[in-house]
């Protein structure tokens, strides 16, 4: 049977494998909604390509998608029934192009442009692929990869944009420490002025966060999930074992409040000191079978909705894998479950987990989702569907 594909990282400091709380701020602990939720599969489409096409982001104004297809390293822009409208290489060299590394980040910018996030610098493109802006982004870990892994968020102040960048955008930050100082003086992101090239790091871990509650650390499992809510001037951000979502003010990155989540399971084990090796049995063990939060969208009509893997025991893992066929069990959606919030609240319901990959948000609450590849033969095209959020 054919493995599925997922982004390849591969750093060059010898690592292989990848992957909050609120002082005098409010916390919201009111009860949640009646309404009960489900999503409902209400389109689908494929896009017809050679090798794999990943989608990262959505604009609704030109009412387009944007990917990247892997292998053939070229970026493309998929209409809303599949059909690629536009395709760029700009690996390489030349004046317009990115160079040898593949881009850990893409996605959609303002007035039209088209970010593109590499290890080292980013480049903004215009809508022919032409360079507006290249900038260079201080980063402490050379990242190769396949593919990008997500869209680096954007948010206007007056006249000028920022940028949140960085490679802990997308995998674990426990690859950025490496004794207890850089522990403790770890933030959140680096943000960047695309007008001016300023960069500085921003969103301290919470005094009470997990990963604070402790001198150890959670390799693999300090990785977050965020969006921009551009309406409301918002950051919300998870992450991965905290139990809370933590929304904070734009510009002023100052934590407004905090949103509990209540997992109907959620199994962690034991944190190790931060010298152990990636290579220790015990962190390997704790990337394989640890509960986290995976992923939040902004739904629209201050709706959230979180994708979480609810942890699995060793007696489990065990007899789920084999040598041919290495279990993967936070990408297995019988084990995922979903959360829905509404207007800074959990709704009683939790949702299963859906077949394939949920790649962002859409208008309308929905979502894209990537559907898994055919195990028994080779396609040329990646299927996609999208699902709405409905209440009853």
């Amino acid at each position: 049977m054919k493995l599925q594909h997922y982004p390849l990282l591969v750093f060059s400091l010898m690592i292989l494998s990848i992957t909050s709380g609120c002082n005098s701020n409010s916390r919201d602990t009111s009860t949640s909604e009646p309404d009960t939720y489900e999503l409902v599969k209400i389109d689908s489409f494929q896009v017809d390509n050679f090798t794999r096409v990943n989608i990262l982001d959505y604009n609704p104004s030109e009412k387009r998608y944007l990917g990247y297809s892997i292998n053939e390293d070229d970026i493309v822009e998929i209409s809303e029934s599949g059909e690629i409208l536009n395709r760029a290489h700009r690996k390489g060299d030349g004046p317009s192009n990115y160079g040898n590394w593949n881009p850990i980040g893409l996605g959609f910018g303002p007035e039209g442009q088209r970010i593109v996030e590499l290890p080292f610098e980013l480049i903004s493109y215009d809508k022919n692929y032409e360079i507006v802006k290249r900038l260079r982004i201080p980063s402490p870990l050379p990242v190769r990869a396949n593919t990008p892994f997500g869209s680096p968020p954007y948010f206007q102040s007056n006249d000028t944009t920022f940028l949140l960048v960085g490679p802990s955008n997308y995998f674990t930050a426990t690859y950025l420490i490496h004794n207890q100082e850089g522990k403790d003086t770890l933030q959140n992101f680096y943000q960047l002025n695309l007008q001016t090239g300023a960069i500085k790091t921003v969103v301290p871990y919470e005094g009470n966060s997990i990963y604070n509650a402790t001198e150890n650390i959670y390799p693999e499992l300090m990785g977050k999930s965020f969006f921009i809510d551009h309406k409301n001037n918002e950051l919300v951000l998870v992450q991965n074992l905290d139990t809370e979502l933590l929304v904070y003010d734009l510009p002023g990155m100052t934590l407004k409040k905090s949103i509990p989540i209540t997992h109907s399971e959620f199994l962690t084990y034991p944190p190790v000191p931060v010298e152990t090796a990636f290579s220790d049995e015990r962190a390997i063990a704790l990337g394989r079978l640890s509960a986290r939060n995976q992923k939040l969208f902004n739904m629209g009509d201050h709706t959230y909705l979180l994708q979480y893997f609810t942890g699995i025991s060793q007696s489990e893992y065990d007899s789920r894998t084999t040598e041919e066929e290495p279990y993967l069990g936070r990408f297995d959606n019988n084990e995922q479950r979903i959360v829905i919030f509404k207007n800074g609240k959990q709704v009683s319901k939790e949702l299963l987990g859906i077949n394939g990959t949920i790649v962002l948000s859409l208008p309308g609450q929905k979502l894209l989702v990537q559907e898994p590849e055919n195990s028994e033969i080779e396609e040329e095209f990646t299927r996609f569907s999208i699902y709405q959020l409905q209440s009853n």
